[in-house]
C-alpha cells in the first residue's frame, strides 16, 4: 500500500446503493449520440443483457461492433435479433471462445478480433462482460476465484492485446469503459482489495469470504483499473485524446442474477431497471462529448452521471494505490502475454 487507507462510513454505503435504486433520468439518450460511421467498438458479454443493448444501440447508429463472448452460437444468435430489427450502415462481428474463466483462450480469442479489425481504426473498447456468483465457490482453470478471474484479470488480459491497435492517432473518438458496481462499496477495507492474495489461490472454498464481497473486490479493482491503464499510457492517452473511466451502469433486470436465489430474483425485479438503460450508462461513458482528458479514471453512475466512488477507492485513484493493484494483476497475467 502507499498509504493507509481512509476511513469510510457506512452512510456512504447506503448513499452508494441509493443512486443505484433512485437514479437520476437517463442524461444521454440514443437521439443525442453521433454517427459513428466508419468507426470500431469492441464489447465483451455482448450476447446478452446491457451488452446486447449497447451493441444494439451502437450498431443503429452505424458503428462497426466487434461481439466478443464465450459462446459463439450464443453471439450469433444475439446478432441475428439485431440485424432483423435494425436497419444500419454498420457491421456486427462475433468473435466467441474468449473464457475469462480460463486465461489460455484470450490470446488467441485477442488474435482473431484483431484480424477481424483489420486496418479499421479501433474507437470503443466496452469491458461490459462480468460475473456476479450466488456463493463463493467459483474458481478458474487456473485455480483463481471466479470472479477476480471473470472481472479482473480477464478484462486487463483483453487490454493487453488491444492496446497496439487502439492506442493510435487514427481517429476523433478513444474511450475505454471498464465496468464496475455500486457492490464495490461491499469490498474489503483496504481500498476494495484482500491485499495479501486478492484471487485466494490455494485458499480453501470454505474459507473464502461471502460473495458479495469477492464481487465487490473485483468491482474496486475495475474502478482502480480505469485510473491505472490511463496513468501507464499517459504520454499516448494524451497524444490521442483518449478517455478511460470505469461505470456502474444501475441496479437492472438482467442475466447476471441467474442462479440466485427466488428472493434476490424478485428483489432486483420489483427495484430494477430495464437492461436498456444500463447501456444507456456506458454510452454515456464511451461517447457523452461532457468526458475529456480531464476525466481519466472517472467512475459514471446511473444512467450517465459523473459519481464518486468509496472514499478510500477515490483515494487510491490519486495516491498510486491504482498502479499497486495494476501492477499486481500484471504480475498475475505475464505468463499468457
Amino acid at each position: 500500500m502507499t498509504e493507509p487507507a481512509p476511513s469510510f462510513s457506512r452512510l456512504s454505503t447506503y448513499s452508494g446503493i441509493w443512486q443505484g435504486i433512485y437514479p437520476g433520468k437517463p442524461a444521454y439518450l440514443p437521439q443525442q449520440y453521433p454517427d459513428l460511421t466508419g468507426k470500431t467498438a469492441i464489447v465483451t458479454g455482448a450476447n446478452t443483457g446491457i451488452g446486447f443493448e449497447v451493441v444494439k444501440l451502437l450498431y443503429e447508429k452505424n458503428c462497426n461492433v466487434i461481439a466478443v463472448v464465450r459462446t459463439e452460437s450464443k453471439g450469433l444468435e444475439a446478432r441475428e435479433k439485431i440485424l432483423a430489427d435494425v436497419k444500419s450502415k454498420g457491421t456486427i462481428g462475433v468473435i466467441g471462445g474468449c473464457d475469462f474463466m480460463d486465461l489460455n483462450t484470450i490470446k488467441s480469442a485477442a488474435t482473431k478480433i484483431i484480424n477481424v479489425l483489420g486496418d479499421n481504426s479501433l474507437n470503443i473498447i466496452i469491458h461490459n462482460a462480468g460475473l456476479m456468483a450466488p456463493n463463493s465457490d467459483g474458481t478458474s482453470e487456473q485455480g483463481y476465484e471466479a470472479m477476480f478471474s471473470s472481472n479482473v484479470l480477464g478484462p486487463q488480459l483483453l487490454q493487453h492485446f488491444l492496446d497496439d491497435a487502439f492506442l493510435k492517432k487514427d481517429g476523433d473518438l478513444k474511450r475505454i469503459v471498464w465496468v464496475s458496481s455500486c457492490t464495490h462499496l461491499m469490498a474489503f477495507r483496504e481500498y476494495g482489495i484482500n491485499w495479501e492474495n486478492p484471487t485466494f489461490k490455494d485458499v480453501p472454498i470454505e474459507k473464502r469470504p461471502d460473495h458479495q464481497t469477492l464481487y465487490g473486490q473485483s468491482k474496486a479493482a475495475n474502478i482502480l483499473q480505469a485510473k491505472a491503464w490511463a496513468t501507464k499510457k499517459a504520454d499516448m492517452v494524451t497524444d490521442i485524446g483518449c478517455v478511460s473511466v470505469s461505470c456502474f451502469p444501475g441496479i437492472l433486470r438482467t442475466q447476471l442474477t441467474r442462479g440466485w436465489g427466488s428472493l434476490t430474483k424478485r428483489m432486483i425485479s420489483w427495484m430494477g431497471y430495464d437492461s436498456v438503460y444500463g447501456a444507456y450508462s456506458e454510452l454515456f461513458a464511451a461517447l457523452s462529448p461532457k468526458l475529456t482528458t480531464n476525466d481519466q479514471g472517472a467512475y459514471i453512475i446511473p444512467f450517465g452521471q459523473v459519481g464518486e466512488p468509496r472514499t478510500d477507492v477515490k483515494a487510491g485513484l490519486t495516491n498510486g494505490t491504482d498502479l499497486k493493484m495494476w501492477d499486481m494483476v500484471e504480475d498475475m497475467i505475464k505468463p499468457f502475454f
